[in-house]
């Protein structure tokens, strides 16, 4: 636990405090505990259903599109443990409904969308569990949410549905079925429309290049976006990350990292990771339809014009670092970058890296052997200046990124110095 942790414990405290004054103060404890768990699962619900819709303006908030999703599993993960604690708690029927004919319904019909829950909730949580099988029944999150509103106002509940209680539980209701409901059948006008017009295999990734066949995406450098190659009869996004810079109408030459342009061409680099990344090397065509949707992520807001900057890739997670080298201008601070890897994949991406730098104020530092693991101490005696004078970016696998991100706060690097996405999308 560290010290950014505490401002969310105390908001989850407070919202905790505030639903629970929210329940009606005569209501028995018996019925206000299982009362309780259901709303906080109601709100934890209705927030996720919120962030699946991507919208822009929630990046600012959350620190980027990545942290967002960390925010939609967990929200997800406490509307689950809510609604299973009300399942065990609730007594019974309390004799309040909407509608008394369609209470015993409403009951029954609850006890439907806990059973989905649990089964959407297992299946979410094993993550030997094909993506693709997740990501179609992820999508039944939506019909159980309505399924718990009609739970809600059509069954027995422990309160007056017109009291400020149902009041409140009326507009949490409201945010969540527009969610899902724009998500789901209006979002889809705002993605823009590319053609692939090139396809490079790299060993076990392959560089796809594509470009807008009308009005182009906005982005910064290092941005991800959600692609959609059209090879399932429902929509399917999948993000990747943008190698490309973006167009930037200015007199600069080259486009800033933190400049939003346009991204008339767009490039990516995909491994083939899981089932549903190599089924899609092995599909990609010149002349194939995409449907883009971006750019998201916050990492280039974190970037500091007067600050020295060191980059960790491994792996793929050299992706955003392509788009930074290609968007660097001749008076941005020197960059230090370590890039480990192993494979051919590896030496393919050095090579192109090499490529991009030129004579560029990039340092790039490459392991000397496949065996040679990167430590804080390796990367410290690199380094001109004292480890708390560098803005620290990262991506790559997991442990490696938290396994660095320790050594280096051992050896006096502070934790608002490290930036790294956190993206996933289970």
């Amino acid at each position: 636990m560290t010290f950014k942790h505490f401002p969310l414990i105390i908001i989850g405290s407070l919202l905790s405090v505030g639903v629970w004054f929210l329940l009606p103060v005569d209501l028995e404890l018996a019925r206000k505990i299982p009362a309780f768990f259901a709303t906080i699962s109601m709100i934890s619900m209705a927030l996720a259903m919120v962030i699946s819709c991507r919208p822009k303006w929630i990046e600012p908030l959350v620190g980027g599109m990545d942290k967002a999703y960390i925010w939609h599993k967990w929200l997800g993960i406490f509307g689950l443990l809510g609604a299973s604690f009300h399942w065990m708690l609730v007594p019974g029927p309390a004799g309040n409904a909407l509608d008394p004919q369609f209470a015993e319904m409403g009951e029954e019909i609850g006890q439907w969308a806990m059973y989905g829950l649990l089964l959407l909730g297992g299946v979410s949580m094993v993550k030997q569990i094909p993506y693709r099988i997740w990501f179609y029944t992820h999508k039944l999150m939506g019909p159980i949410f309505l399924i718990s509103i009609y739970h809600t106002f059509f069954s027995d509940v422990p309160f007056e549905l017109f009291s400020l209680t149902g009041a409140a539980l009326v507009v949490v209701s409201l945010i969540g079925s527009v969610s899902w409901v724009y998500k789901t059948f209006m979002k889809p006008k705002q993605y823009c429309a590319y053609q692939v017009t090139d396809v490079n295999p790299m060993d076990d990734a392959v560089e796809v290049v594509m470009k807008a066949e009308g009005e182009g995406i906005q982005y910064h450098a290092g941005q991800f976006a959600y692609l959609d190659f059209g090879f399932d009869r429902v929509e399917h996004f999948h993000p990747f990350t943008i190698t490309s810079a973006p167009e930037i109408s200015s007199t600069s030459n080259v486009a800033s990292a933190k400049s939003k342009g346009t991204g008339q061409e767009l490039s990516f680099v995909i491994r083939g990771l899981g089932r549903h990344t190599k089924e899609l090397q092995s599909r990609l065509n010149v002349g194939l339809n995409v449907t883009v949707d971006g750019g998201y992520g916050r990492l280039h807001a974190k970037k500091k014009a007067n600050k020295p900057q060191v980059w960790i890739a491994g792996g793929i997670g050299i992706t955003p670092f392509l788009a930074w080298i290609r968007s660097w201008k001749e008076n941005d601070q020197p960059v230090h970058l370590f890039y480990v890897g192993r494979g051919s994949l590896y030496s393919l991406m050095l090579e192109k890296v090499g490529q991009l730098i030129g004579s560029k104020r990039i340092i790039l530092h490459k392991q000397s052997a496949e065996s040679e693991r990167l430590t804080a101490e390796i990367m410290c005696s690199k380094l001109d200046l004292d480890i708390k004078q560098y803005q620290w970016f990262a991506c790559g696998p997991t442990p490696m990124l938290m396994s660095l991100k320790s050594q280096l706060v051992e050896k006096g690097m502070k934790t608002n110095q490290w930036h790294n996405e956190n993206f996933s999308m289970r």
